[in-house]
């Protein structure tokens, strides 16, 4: 099931300022605040988009600089996972995909800095059953 649109946004970030005592204070902001897990020292958060298009699944991964050889993919049926880790760039996100995918249909290309993958959403089977009444 798709959200709405704005219902997954999540904004965190903080405010700095110093108080009449000479003492700075930082307030954090926005509605992950708690949830924010950091990434580790010099590891980035690339930009992704993900989209939903009658039977697929497309994922664009921002990957600037990066060579096709030190990108790591992985798909589950509900989450992709990208990352980098080379001496100059360091990369990692986890996305949640909109419906769960054929993992084994994943395929993937990369070119000019972009990644672009697209997999087949599984098609989605009713919870129950049928139970005949003796």
């Amino acid at each position: 099931m798709l959200s709405e649109a704005g219902e997954n946004v999540r904004t965190y970030g903080y405010t700095m300022y110093q108080g009449p005592d000479g003492v700075p204070h930082v307030r954090e902001f926005g509605n992950a605040v708690g949830e924010y897990t950091p990434l580790p020292a010099g590891t980035r958060e690339p930009f992704t988009d993900v989209t939903k298009e009658d039977d697929k699944v497309h994922v664009t991964v921002e990957l600037p600089g990066v060579r096709k050889e030190d990108i790591d993919l992985e798909v589950t049926d509900s989450t992709l996972t990208v990352s980098v880790d080379t001496d100059s760039k360091k990369f990692s996100k986890s996305v949640a995909l909109p419906c769960d995918v054929k993992s084994e249909t994943a395929r993937a290309e990369y070119n000019n800095g972009i990644l672009e993958v697209v997999m087949d959403s599984r098609k989605s089977s009713p919870k129950g059953r049928k139970v005949s009444i003796d």
